[in-house]
């Protein structure tokens, strides 16, 4: 599964924040999480990467021209396996990043009485 959206991420500097993060907040929000909390410059060179309280939904921050992206994975079933310290938390690669994205969620992990397939839910 590719990116949701249109960068390469060669050269990229990816960095996942430890913890939970309230999602109530807007872009705004996000972005001044990354400049003040965190203490590090939102340029084109970095993304950055956020988890729910309920680990249900990830957001990405990034800085493309003259403004910033942010997007959001939200998932049904299961929660995104995260860090919860610091010392957890740091740079990541590009494909640990594209790992995370594609399917958090391990049909293995569901527990059902029958077979689970994909198309059973709904996904």
């Amino acid at each position: 599964m590719g990116l949701p959206f249109d960068t390469s991420l060669e050269g990229k500097k990816i960095f996942l924040r430890a913890g939970s993060t309230d999602f109530r907040r807007g872009v705004r929000g996000m972005i001044s999480l990354v400049l003040g909390a965190m203490n590090m410059p939102l340029d084109e060179q970095s993304i950055f990467v956020f988890c729910s309280t309920s680990r249900k939904q990830i957001r990405i921050v990034y800085s493309e021209g003259a403004g910033c992206w942010m997007c959001t994975r939200v998932i049904r079933y299961g929660r995104f396996p995260w860090p919860k310290d610091s010392k957890a938390a740091a740079s990541i690669t590009a494909e640990n990043l594209r790992t995370l994205l594609s399917d958090p969620v391990s049909l293995d992990q569901l527990q059902a009485h029958d077979e689970v397939t994909r198309i059973a839910l709904h996904l």
